[in-house]
Parts: C-alpha cells; structure tokens; sequence
C-alpha cells in the first residue's frame, strides 16, 4: 500500500503525471487516481489513503468511489439534492449558473477543474457583462457543489474555489422607488403582476416569499401572514402584518382562486406556483421608463418608507426578518437622520426654549453689547 505517481500521454504528445494510491481490496492489488500532480497535494493523497483502509475495515467496500465525476455528471447529483433534500426555493439560479459553468468547462472531470480555470470563468462572465456580485453567486453556487462531492466522497482534493478570491462588489446601490415611479409602474404592469408589487411595497417580503404563498399561511381574520420556517431565508417563522392595501387584494385575489392552494398558482410551474417574472417585471419597468430597479428594492422601499413614515426600527426589523437589529440600522437608518433627531428631541422636551430665548432678545434690544 502506498502513494505514488504516474504519467499519462495526453492528446498531442503532452506526458501529465498523476498521483495514484495502491491498497489490497478482496486479495487483489488496487490502483485509484487521486488527481493531477500540482492540483492534488500528496498529503491529500495520504489522507484518502487512510480513508480506504479504514473503510476495508469497517467492510464499507461498497460506499467506495473510486471513479471522479465529470462537472455535469455532480450537477444532477447537486441539484437533485438542493431541490429533494434541501428544498432549496432559488434552485433555480443554481440551475442557471451549472449550465453556464458547463458552457465554459465542458465535460471536464471535477479534479481538472483548477483556481486558473475559475479566474479565467470569472474574466469570462465580466467580459460578457455580467456584474461582480452575480459572477460571486456563481463561485458560490459551485463552491458548494465541491463540497457536496468531498462529503460524498466523489472528490479528495482542496476545493478549488476556496483559493480563488471573489470579486469586489463595491458597495451596492440601494434603489428606491418614488410615488410617481409606483404609479406608472402598477399602470404598466398586467393585473397579477401588478398584485405581486403591491404586496412587495406593502409587507416588505422577498420575492420568493410572495410567490410561494399559500392560503393557508394568511388570517384575513386576524390581518397577519405567518410565512413559515421553510419559505424564510433565515429559515425561521415570521409573522408580516397586512395592512388594508393588502387585505383588499388579497380578498380579490380568493374570490378568483378557485380553491388554489397557492396564492399566485400556475399550471406550468413544477413548483404549483408561478416562479419566475423576472422578465415580465422588467418589460413593465421598461415601459413605465423606470431604469435600474431590481424587484429586490421593492423591499428596499417599503423599509424605508416605514421609517419614514415613523415606524419604529425594532418592529421594522422583525417584518424583515432581520436576525440583528443592527443589519436594518446599518440599512435604514442613516447617522444624519438619526443625529438630526437626537438634537430635535431637545427642542420637543423643552417647549420653553424658544420663548425663552425671544425674551431674552427683546432684553438686549438698545442694548451696547460693548459696554
């Protein structure tokens, strides 16, 4: 038993050595390739090696796998896992960003898959215009995929994103939409849509919460939604109050359901609901003439209007969902609005000051300041 290396003849004459790790399965001498010398670490080599005798051990010789899978081979491993296992509600971004991941790397197995290889995929993806911050979902998408395949023991090697840096995302612009920016919206929007926005502007929920609602987590009794543990980002329950906007909607929303289980249901989604108005929003942003707006600031907006219009920031952060209050400070709350208050509740606690200081003016009038 032992870790050694190899050369391999590669297609034009060029020689590749690879490190191999030699052990005794049932009798017989075993050979498995653990990577490309220079992408796969000795030390790595030696670990596995480990690994399989502990195995042969134990008798786990079936939970072997000695074969390394090609990038799409792991990718319907992945998302069948992300979709059935972690029912993952944006499975599909990830589904988006492995096929643009298989565009650039091909069928290549996860072992040739290198940090070069990712900075050039990174200069890659900006070329073709895509932003830093999406470029960084997409490593991340992958890192994950990685370390799927090291726990399942279909990869031993370092995860390759990990030694490749994200790029700088600067530092984001929040946009929010105006009153008059709202109306040509919702005039050019259709009617479903159109509902979609209103409850963003009204609840501040995500995107995929809103469209992924289902009756059953609305008391029009009681005027609250409680959005459960496995349709938040931070996999707790929430509860989002509903104002009148939204009741009135939503009331016209149930007349028209026909006994739906979802609030906005659709007979071509797998998911039983609709899933994906990423392009209807932006043909009804671009005839209301409203540039740069995600339907993420949608959120964005009712946040600040709230604060506003007075809300107080704890009670804000709970209908966000926020686990730290000082996330939706850093966010909403900006230094100058809060200083300008704190110098203000001077004035409001003392109601004489003002009229102290108009008497104390018509002492001084005549008066030589010099003498």
């Amino acid at each position: 038993m032992g870790v050694f290396k190899r050369a391999r003849n590669k297609a034009g004459g060029k020689v590749t050595n690879y490190y191999y790790i030699r052990y005794m399965l049932s009798g017989k001498m075993k050979w498995e390739s653990v990577g490309e010398v220079g992408k796969v670490t000795k030390s790595v080599c030696e670990a596995l090696l480990a690994e399989r005798k502990k195995q042969i051990k134990l008798g786990q010789l079936d939970e072997i796998r000695v074969d390394i899978p090609t990038l799409p081979n792991f990718a319907k491993e992945y998302l069948h896992y992300v979709t059935d296992v972690k029912k993952k509600r944006s499975w599909k971004k990830d589904e988006v960003t492995l096929r643009h991941m298989i565009d650039f790397f091909g069928n290549k197995k996860l072992s040739q898959i290198s940090p070069k290889d990712l900075d050039d995929y990174k200069l890659n993806m900006l070329n073709n215009g895509y932003k830093p911050a999406s470029v960084n979902r997409e490593l991340a998408c992958l890192k994950y995929l990685y370390n799927l395949a090291i726990r399942r023991k279909c990869f031993f090697s370092t995860n390759p994103v990990s030694e490749v840096e994200y790029l700088d995302e600067g530092e984001g612009i929040t946009r929010i939409l105006t009153h008059e920016e709202e109306k040509r919206l919702i005039s050019n929007s259709p009617p479903l849509l159109a509902s979609i926005i209103f409850i963003a502007l009204n609840t501040a929920m995500r995107k995929m919460e809103i469209l992924s609602l289902k009756w059953d987590y609305i008391d029009l009794e009681k005027n609250f939604i409680t959005l459960p543990q496995t349709n938040t980002k931070a996999k707790k329950t929430r509860v989002v109050p509903i104002n009148s906007i939204i009741r009135t909607i939503l009331l016209e929303l149930k007349l028209k359901s026909q006994g739906s289980l979802f609030v906005f249901p659709s007979a071509d989604s797998i998911n039983g609901h609709v899933s994906w108005i990423k392009h209807s929003f932006g043909s009804s942003c671009k005839r209301a003439k409203i540039q740069n707006l995600r339907f993420h600031d949608l959120r964005h907006t009712c946040a600040t209007r709230m604060i506003e219009a007075g809300a107080d920031i704890v009670s804000v952060s709970k209908i966000l969902g926020h686990s730290d209050i000082n996330l939706t400070v850093k966010r909403y709350l900006h230094p100058e609005d809060s200083l300008k208050f704190a110098v203000e509740k001077l004035a409001i606690s003392n109601p004489n000051c003002s009229q102290n200081y108009s008497q104390a003016n018509s002492m001084k009038k005549g008066v030589n300041v010099s003498s």
